[in-house]
């Protein structure tokens, strides 16, 4: 075996040397390098394993606080909506009130001035009548050419208010 080393050009000396120095480099790098460069790429590998399961959970977050954002915007529209809807409602209401109120005051003054009305309708009637007995009492003291007495005149006044209330009541 020695004549085939010899013969490729390999030294067996050199190649067991080489050899010692080749499993003593390796379990030199296997005793100290290997084993911490291992138990390094496996925290490392450790940690990235946690960061995708909290990125997961970020994203889970994220969408549950996105649907959370969405059903309280919701609600506040709605509620906005409520909101103007009562607003309307009690602006409608108070404008139905405020016309209520309106109209009743212009009954009332219709009412006060119908009052107001028969009133001066009823001192014109007394005042004709006033005025009509003293023409007629006048009419007839110038047709007899005397002196009427104060039962004539109160004759004479209720017979022409009783034809006067005939009349003006046919009307």
């Amino acid at each position: 075996m020695q004549e085939l080393f010899s013969n490729l050009g390999i030294n067996g000396k050199l190649l067991f040397a080489q050899a010692v120095n080749f499993l003593l480099v390796l379990w030199l790098l296997n005793r100290f390098v290997f084993k911490k460069l291992i138990a390094h790429l496996e925290r490392r590998r450790a940690r990235i394993e946690q960061g995708l399961v909290l990125t997961e959970k970020a994203e889970r977050e994220m969408e549950r606080i996105g649907d959370a954002r969405h059903r309280e915007l919701e609600k506040a529209r709605l509620d906005g909506e409520k909101v103007m809807a009562e607003a309307r409602s009690s602006a409608s209401a108070k404008g139905k009130e405020a016309l209520a109120l309106v109209k009743a005051e212009a009954e009332k003054m219709l009412l006060k001035a119908k009052q107001e009305s028969e009133k001066e309708k009823a001192e014109t009637i007394l005042r004709s009548k006033s005025e009509i007995q003293k023409l007629a009492v006048l009419m007839a003291e110038k047709v007899l050419s005397r002196s009427v007495t104060k039962d004539d005149q109160e004759a004479a006044a209720k017979e022409v208010l009783g034809y006067l209330d005939k009349n003006y009541a046919a009307r």
